[in-house]
């Protein structure tokens, strides 16, 4: 039974704001300050439901009682949303997919989801996720009917809804925005109204089925820009970009506002952990007068695993502009296990150490715990909510018929715009299902819970300690030249499935021999209890930041590199990377360009160099050539004589790995100044990822 809203969180908001005294409430204004907005605050319907369940049992066994779930910091705001993106839903069910609760009986997904602290459910929107033909482009088909049908169940259970706006017929991310194919003859000063209308349709639909939405994504992690070429964001020219950007936003937010005015807004950004990114994407939405409410931001573990830096961006766009903040994405893996022939697993084993758990159920649960409590952490709590991304994606098959992420029309409109380009692709395979809250039958797992332990202050509560250290021997490059010094913390497996920083002390004597080039191996022990090996290769690389490590948080090129020259000028194509392609550290090189060809030139200049010869070693991890050309030159310059080497043989794919490129012999007089660089001509969509600079003198 339906009952009335419930609001919450805006008179305890008030208070703590008045209590705390620091920092900017929201609809504070100054020069400098953050934009005027409204106050947000959810209201949640208090919903009685009869379960509904099914015929079929799963007698799998899940550790539902010993599962730990800590308390958090700090309490979460009364209005919280404990969210899941759970779009693929109707697609796994057409396809087979069953759902069994903790006891084992089947039952409708989202009562499941809903007793297991579920509060708000986020569905994505494309607007026409097919060809005309009517052949679906995969991800889930998600149109206007099949959100409109998964809405109804969820509001049936007392979620409030979230529409996520892709404004394109598929995915929308960072690296694509395509513009839908019914608007592609349409000039860029078109698109603006085609947008505010195509939103103020689509809820008027929600509206007529009953169907009260709280809540719109006005984009998808939109940090590049949207609609197409029209909107991309020239980093070079971002005012003018962005006054584009912001007429996108402002007629979306028209839109959402004319149907249903107290919907709130939100504008959603990939790269959780960059906080230069979201305070330049945001200063200029302000600067711009777009009227929005909420930021969202995506953090997976597996791909930028950094809590603090979650937190430091949390803190700090919050702050900036007095608005609150949501992780509207994120999810970890249970299992490395696949289905031969339905899943291509995103997430494996392999990206433990970046994201620092363990896989398994625990660490699901750890995982998102932490993430709840970065958000507990967030001033003045403004910290919204949390949505876990595609909990009940399951591996079924129905006559060979996948739930897969990409048809191969899908595929091709995605990467040109049309489905002309199908015949290059195979349908793909489900992506997600080891990453979900089901096990591969179905059956609940034990992190399922993890928002109700939470919301009742944590289960079974136990003081993390360290079990074992994650590596006993360790591998060290240290640049003396850079002033570099032995590592102070090692890692350790915790009893909550997270593999955690530790100290570790070195020995005095070993350690204090690392002062001269040379190989040294040092002994230390790790969180007071473990021995651990180092093995230092101490050198003088006269390349700085070598590992693009000191670049900040931005992805544009900072010194001491330099970007030389760019084609197409102004685009987003040489940037900064912090996902899970690094050869070490976090951070690498990348270029990408999706819209034509292009090429770029970028460099570094050693100074005043002592006299001596001395070899020059970067990697690369790129594409294979038969897959795009692209043709990279590695290079020397001293005084006018250049040396050069062709990095094209090192174009062997990304399952190959990083490949070493060596320049030999650069014979160097006393006091010169060396430039040392990569260009590049490149077709469209080539791609590559460049780590680890060395100049050693021999």
């Amino acid at each position: 039974m339906k009952g009335s809203k419930k609001a919450f969180g805006l008179s305890a908001l008030l208070v703590s704001l008045a209590l705390t005294g620091c920092g900017p409430t929201q609809g504070a204004t100054s020069s400098q300050g953050p934009a005027e907005g409204r106050e947000v605050a959810f209201a949640y319907d208090e919903v009685d439901f009869t379960p509904t369940y099914g015929d079929k049992t799963n007698d799998e066994v899940h550790d539902y009682e010993g599962i730990i779930v800590n308390p958090l910091t700090r309490d979460l705001r009364d209005d919280f949303a404990f969210g899941v993106d759970a779009s693929m839903t109707a697609e796994v069910e057409r396809l087979g997919g069953v759902f069994y609760n903790e006891e084992g009986v089947e039952q409708d997904l989202f009562q499941i989801l809903a007793d297991c602290g579920v509060n708000f459910f986020r569905v994505r929107l494309w607007n026409k996720p097919s060809d005309r033909y009517g052949r679906g482009f995969g991800g889930g088909n998600n149109d206007l009917e099949t959100d409109i049908a998964l809405a109804k169940r969820a509001q049936a259970v007392g979620m409030n809804i979230c529409v996520d706006f892709h404004y394109s017929d598929f995915w929308a991310d960072p690296d694509k925005q395509q513009i839908p194919q019914e608007w592609q003859s349409k000039g860029a000063d078109d698109i603006p109204e085609l947008l505010r209308q195509f939103t103020v349709d689509s809820l008027n639909s929600f509206k007529e089925a009953g169907v009260e939405v709280d809540a719109i994504q006005v984009g998808n992690e939109i940090n590049n820009g949207m609609m197409g070429d029209y909107g991309t964001i020239g980093w070079n020219n971002m005012d003018e970009s962005f006054v584009y950007i912001s007429s996108l936003l402002k007629a979306g937010i028209e839109g959402m506002k004319e149907v249903f005015p107290d919907c709130y807004s939100i504008v959603h950004l990939a790269n959780g952990t960059n906080a230069d990114e979201f305070e330049t994407y945001f200063s200029y939405l302000d600067k711009n007068g777009v009227d929005y409410d909420i930021i969202g931001a995506s953090y997976y573990p597996a791909l930028t695993g950094d809590l603090n830096r979650l937190q430091q961006n949390l803190d700090q766009i919050s702050e900036k502009t007095g608005h609150p903040v949501m992780v509207v994405e994120t999810s970890w893996g249970f299992t490395n296990d696949h289905v031969a022939g339905v899943t291509a697993n995103q997430y494996s084993a392999d990206d433990e150490d970046t994201g620092g758990y363990l896989t398994s159920e625990q660490a699901q649960a750890t995982a998102l715990r932490d993430v709840l409590d970065v958000l507990s952490k967030v001033p003045n709590q403004m910290g919204l909510g949390c949505f876990y991304w595609e909990p009940a994606w399951l591996p079924v098959s129905l006559n060979g018929e996948v739930p897969g992420w990409a048809s191969k029309y899908g595929q091709s409109y995605a990467e040109y715009g049309n489905t002309q380009h199908s015949s290059m692709y195979e349908d793909g395979l489900t992506t997600w299902s080891n990453q979900g809250w089901f096990s591969f039958s179905g059956k609940l797992l034990s992190s399922a819970s993890v928002y109700k332990m939470v919301k009742e202050g944590g289960h079974n509560p136990t003081e993390e300690v360290s079990l074992s250290p994650r590596a006993t021997e360790y591998e060290a490059t240290i640049n003396l030249a850079a002033d570099e010094t032995l590592p102070t913390t090692g890692r350790v497996v915790t009893n909550l499935d997270a593999i955690r920083n530790a100290p570790v002390t070195w020995d005095e004597e070993e350690a204090a021999a690392c002062v001269e080039v040379g190989d040294y191996v040092v002994h230390g022990v790790l969180d007071e209890k473990y021995d651990v090996v180092l093995r230092a290769e101490c050198i003088e690389n006269y390349i700085v930041d070598p590992g693009f490590e000191l670049q900040g948080g931005n992805d544009s090129l900072k010194e001491p590199w330099h970007l030389r020259s760019l084609s197409p000028e102004g685009e987003k194509i040489v940037k900064l990377d912090r996902k899970s392609d690094t050869r070490t550290g976090t951070t690498d090189l990348n270029w990408y360009y999706g819209a034509g060809n292009f090429s770029f030139d970028f460099y570094q200049v050693v100074e005043d160099m002592p006299a001596g010869t001395y070899d020059l070693t970067t990697y690369l991890l790129a594409p294979a050539q038969s897959d795009f050309t692209q043709t990279l030159t590695l290079y020397v310059k001293n005084g006018n004589d250049e040396m050069t080497l062709d990095l094209s043989p090192l174009c062997v794919g990304w399952a190959s790995g990083y490949q070493e490129a060596l320049l030999s012999n650069i014979v160097v007089e006393e006091g010169t100044d060396l430039e040392v660089g990569i260009r590049g001509e490149c077709e469209q969509a080539a791609w590559a990822h460049n780590d680890d600079w060395k100049l050693l003198r021999r």
